[in-house]
C-alpha cells in the first residue's frame, strides 16, 4: 500500500463515526470567550471512497448551526495529504495509531494560518485547533473533546478553565514517529519527553491536555507547535509540527510516553 492510499486508510480506520463533544474557546491570553456542545457526523460509504461531513454546533442560548461537506477519494485524496474542502490550503494527515494534524501547507505573509491537531485512543478524541491573524499573532485556541460512544462521557470533565501550570515529573520513555510532507513516515525511534519548546508560550487545558505554541508566526523564522494529552497517569501521546523559515510545512511527529518510575504529572 502507497502512502497516499494508506494515510486515506488511516483516517477511515479511525475518525469516521459520529464524534460527540464540547467546544470551548479561547483568547491569546486563555481566557474562555465561548463553549457550546457541538457534533461533528463523518460517514463515508460502503466502499469507504466517499465521505460526507458535517458539524452540528448548539450554543449555550438554543440555537443551533449546522455545515456539512462531501469529499471523496479520487479528487481530494493527494501525495501529501487529504484535502478537506474547507480550503485547499490545508492537508489532513493522519498515522497509523490514528493522531493526526489538518495543517496549512505554508505560512504566507498577509493571511491567516492555522492547525488543528488530533489525538486518538479507542472511542476518545480531542483536538486543538490553534489560529493566527493576518498578521501573525496568536488569535484564538479551541479544545474539542470528543467521545464516538456515548454522550455525556465518563471520560472528559466539564472543566473549562486554564490551570496555571501542570507538573510533569517522572521518566518519561517511549517511541516516536515523524511524517513528512510526502507522507513517509520514519522507523520508530526511543525517545524522552521534553516539555515545553523554549520560546513558545505554554496553556494548560483541562483534562490533561497541554499547548506550546509561539505567540506570533512569521515567514523567515521556523517554528514548531506542539501539544500533548494524558490519557491516563502512566500513559501520554505528543504532537509536534514543525515549518520551516520559508514558512512551509516540514514535519509532523507523533510520540507516546509511558511512565516507568514512581513519578508522576499532577
Amino acid at each position: 500500500m502507497n502512502m497516499q492510499e494508506q494515510n486515506w486508510q488511516n483516517f477511515c480506520n479511525h475518525h469516521l463515526g459520529d464524534w460527540h463533544g464540547i467546544r470551548t474557546r479561547y483568547s491569546p491570553q486563555g481566557e474562555v470567550t465561548e463553549s457550546f456542545e457541538g457534533f461533528r457526523i463523518i460517514r463515508a460509504n460502503p466502499e469507504h471512497t466517499e465521505i460526507t461531513h458535517t458539524n452540528r454546533n448548539i450554543y449555550a442560548d438554543g440555537n443551533t448551526e449546522e455545515q456539512s461537506w462531501q469529499f471523496n477519494k479520487q479528487s481530494n485524496n493527494f501525495t501529501d495529504g487529504l484535502m478537506h474542502p474547507i480550503t485547499p490550503l490545508m492537508r489532513f494527515l493522519v498515522f497509523e495509531q490514528g493522531a493526526a494534524t489538518g495543517a496549512y501547507k505554508k505560512l504566507e505573509t498577509g493571511s491567516f494560518f492555522g492547525i488543528e491537531l488530533f489525538f486518538i485512543n479507542d472511542k476518545l478524541r480531542h483536538s486543538l485547533v490553534i489560529i493566527y491573524d493576518k498578521n501573525g499573532n496568536l488569535s484564538r485556541m479551541t479544545s474539542i473533546r470528543e467521545d464516538s460512544a456515548n454522550f455525556p462521557n465518563q471520560y472528559w470533565s466539564t472543566e473549562v478553565n486554564l490551570s496555571h501550570e501542570r507538573n510533569f515529573s517522572g521518566n518519561w520513555i517511549g517511541t516516536s514517529l515523524t511524517m513528512i510532507p510526502d507522507l513517509q513516515v520514519s522507523t520508530p525511534v526511543p525517545a524522552q519527553l521534553h516539555w515545553p519548546l523554549a520560546g513558545n508560550e505554554t496553556f494548560f487545558f483541562p483534562d490533561g491536555i497541554s499547548l506550546s505554541c509561539p505567540s506570533k508566526v512569521k515567514v523567515g523564522t521556523k517554528f514548531a507547535i506542539t501539544a500533548n494529552w494524558i490519557v491516563t497517569p502512566s500513559y501520554l501521546q505528543q504532537l509536534i509540527v514543525k515549518y520551516d523559515d520559508s514558512g512551509a510545512f516540514s514535519s509532523l511527529t507523533f510520540e507516546e510516553f509511558h511512565l516507568t518510575d514512581a513519578g508522576g504529572i499532577s
